[in-house]
């Protein structure tokens, strides 16, 4: 009777291993027209717990909402960055941010490939060689990664003594999925797989002298420890812990708040009326977001059909030439940032 009390035991604790012990796939990371929202909490309550290999518990039950960020992925040729990015499939932006992150989703990577952002009135390119991996895929306990990846890119200055500059960029980073478990935050509770991420990034901005030579201008260098937490079909983290620089007291905590996972699920946004819809023959965006200036119109496929300005954030679009059948349409500003998007039918 002992060896079989025993013996359920173990069939017990190898049946929750095995459900807590998820693994991470390309369907779990974010892809075109996904969305996310994170809530954040900015107290420093909380701890990231050790490195274990058994099954961990994180309830985080009590972080709070001071801010909601919300993260947009699009096509990289749906950016004004793209001529620079065209081995990408992926481009994400915060909803009213000024650039876009690029990256590549394979079956066996999850790897950005650069930055765009508009600075100092240019739009500037940061293309990363070798890549710089956000996790390989698919991903359990005890997958490892690192590695260093550099970019440059080249500007146009008018600061004296300068007649021209250039930036480099050199991240040295090392990632370990070093736990495994359950996590509680008030979204719900979801089995976990847990990265330990580290990374010291070196800037530096050079300026290049009229009839000289390049000097260096600025060098700054941060170190970061970040926790992620995965979990299946959220199609973004479940949860972040940013970590001050000791590794020693969390700065600030993002959960995933809401989302959706990809194109068939968008819905109409907050920002933006769309009428009528259904439509036919016509159809009207009026935009609240002060910047909207650009609305563009893609198929089921990503495909763009049309781009048209907007006046006063409002623009009629001529929909008699569509096929009927779903659509989707982004919002920009002036420089290509998303605002905001959704979906209409066309009858």
């Amino acid at each position: 009777m002992k060896k079989l009390t025993l013996l359920s035991v173990a069939i017990s604790c190898l049946c929750h291993l095995s459900k807590a012990q998820i693994t991470i796939t390309q369907a779990d990371v974010p892809n075109v027209w996904a969305q996310a929202s994170m809530a954040v909490d900015a107290t420093g309550n909380f701890s990231p717990q050790a490195a274990s290999n058994k099954t961990q518990t994180w309830n985080y039950a009590t972080l709070g909402n001071s801010q909601t960020n919300t993260y947009l992925f699009v096509q990289p040729s749906s950016t004004i960055y793209a001529p620079a990015f065209h081995s990408s499939n992926l481009a994400d932006s915060l909803q009213y941010g000024t650039g876009y992150t690029f990256f590549t989703s394979t079956p066996t990577s999850f790897y950005s490939t650069g930055l765009g952002e508009s600075k100092y009135g240019f739009a500037l390119s940061i293309t990363i060689h070798p890549y710089y991996v956000q996790i390989p895929l698919p991903a359990i306990y005890g997958t490892t990664d690192g590695g260093v990846s550099k970019g440059d890119t080249s500007m146009a200055i008018n600061f004296s003594p300068f007649d021209s500059g250039k930036a480099n960029i050199t991240i040295h980073y090392a990632d370990t999925v070093d736990a495994f478990g359950t996590m509680t935050t008030p979204y719900g509770t979801q089995n976990v797989i847990r990265q330990k991420h580290y990374d010291l990034t070196v800037d530096t901005l050079w300026g290049h002298v009229a009839h000289g030579s390049w000097v260096i201008y600025r060098t700054t260098s941060t170190a970061s420890y970040i926790y992620r937490w995965y979990a299946n079909n959220l199609t973004y983290y479940f949860a972040t812990m940013q970590m001050n620089h000791t590794n020693t007291k969390d700065s600030i905590v993002q959960w995933f708040h809401s989302g959706n996972l990809g194109i068939d699920n968008i819905s109409n946004s907050q920002y933006t009326s769309v009428y009528p819809n259904p439509c036919k023959t016509q159809i009207t965006f009026n935009c609240s977001a002060p910047q909207a200036k650009q609305v563009s119109v893609f198929d089921i496929t990503g495909r763009e059909l049309s781009a048209q300005e907007m006046n006063n954030g409002m623009v009629m679009v001529n929909t008699s030439v569509y096929p009927a059948g779903m659509y989707f349409y982004r919002i920009s500003d002036i420089s290509g940032n998303v605002l905001d998007r959704g979906k209409f039918i066309v009858q």
